[in-house]
């Protein structure tokens, strides 16, 4: 038996407010589909997230069929939970995911289901309200198992919740997971592990397939799927980066625009190598006799704009506090993402801020984005 773990496809996102970043997250979906129908995979285990939002468009949702069309097409069929992003209002709404199950998706939300003489279950993302409630989600694990239609089958599970070391002060593995499962697939944190054994159980933390952030956690690991071939009782395990994925450059910088130009000029002849996709550039930096009008005008003026889709630039310790877009362009809106730098210092919390303001700029009126927020309260979580 073989199948695909994937996990956080975040799919119609588009990340600073680009399409461009929308449609990246879509190539390495697609990417993820090819191999599954190259390898003749099985099927595919998805934990999570597969919607960046569970508003996706329309064009969004007819994207997303095509794919599973060409699974179904396949014979692969897919198996996915909601991720705190897809769940959907748990009381006007449900998972988009449901729209899909008409397609070819199998969703499968706290129970299970039996496919070829295996069991596989899997548990949505559940609010922190609802974990303190149930004082964790070992309750739910139990029911599952209790309700399992073959306990002598094997049994594969799909998670998407935070869990420690990953996520400070969170659920405990060990002890929510009881015994009884054989192999599970954790969604939710981005970065991908290799798979290790808990008593008799194998966990899998699956990993994004792009980046929805860029911190010094994730620059240094691929985005990929995971291969698993479950023989002679033992699950063989084959990570299979992403090609299709865009290029991020991290730089820092320093009171130096020579030594920039030329970091610049450097890492994008090796991205240029790698990928066929213009980078997106991460410029930080505790700078003194440099400001954000410097750097601007160094990038216009060796036309490093036209070689990078995207510069996120943070800058702290810096004297001049002038506009950084009206020195550039007409776009009045840009300053406040200087301004945020000035009152988060948390790195984290400054990218969720400036992802959710992007998000909102998408919409043209007050009462679009109310509505939305209404229909989307996990936007704001931290």
């Amino acid at each position: 038996m073989k199948f695909l773990q994937i996990s956080d496809t975040h799919l119609g996102y588009n990340q600073y407010g680009l399409k461009e970043r929308g449609e990246d997250f879509f190539d390495v979906f697609k990417e993820a589909i090819d191999i599954a129908i190259d390898e003749k995979v099985d099927f595919i285990l998805h934990s999570g997230d597969f919607f960046h939002t569970s508003r996706p468009s329309n064009e969004v949702l007819l994207n997303a069929i095509d794919q599973l069309k060409r699974l179904k097409e396949a014979n692969i069929p897919i198996f996915a939970i909601s991720g705190n992003h897809d769940r959907g209002n748990q009381v006007r709404d449900i998972s988009p995911l449901k729209i899909l199950e008409n397609f070819g998706l199998n969703l499968v939300e706290n129970g299970s289901l039996y496919y070829e003489g295996i069991v596989i279950s899997g548990l949505k993302y559940l609010s922190k309200v609802a974990i303190r409630e149930h004082k964790g989600i070992k309750d739910f694990l139990e029911k599952i198992l209790e309700k399992s239609p073959d306990k002598n089958a094997l049994h594969l599970l799909m998670l998407h919740a935070e869990f420690e070391p990953f996520f400070p002060n969170s659920l405990n593995l060990n002890k929510e997971v009881p015994e009884g499962f054989d192999y599970i697939g954790i969604g939710h944190y981005h970065i991908p592990q290799k798979p290790f054994l808990m008593g008799n159980t194998t966990v899998l933390y699956a990993g994004s397939t792009e980046f929805t952030a860029y911190n010094e956690k994730e620059e240094n690991y691929p985005k990929g799927i995971h291969l698993i071939n479950y023989q002679d009782k033992e699950f063989d395990y084959k990570f299979l980066e992403l090609k299709r994925k865009r290029p991020f450059i991290r730089i820092n910088v320093e009171d130096n625009l020579e030594k920039l130009e030329k970091d610049l000029k450097e890492k994008l002849e090796e991205s240029y190598e790698i990928s066929d996709k213009k980078p997106v550039v991460i410029l930080k930096g505790n700078v003194k006799n440099i400001s954000y009008k410097d750097i601007y005008t160094l990038i216009e003026a060796k036309n490093f704009n036209e070689k990078v889709l995207h510069f996120n630039i943070s800058l702290t310790n810096i004297f001049e506090t002038e506009s950084l877009v009206e020195s550039l362009s007409d776009n009045k809106e840009e300053p406040i993402e200087y301004k945020l730098k000035e009152f988060l210092d948390d790195e984290n919390l400054y990218n969720h801020v400036i992802d959710v303001i992007a998000t909102l700029k998408t919409f043209d009126t007050t009462d679009e984005v109310k509505k939305y927020l209404k229909e989307n309260p996990n936007l704001l979580d931290i």
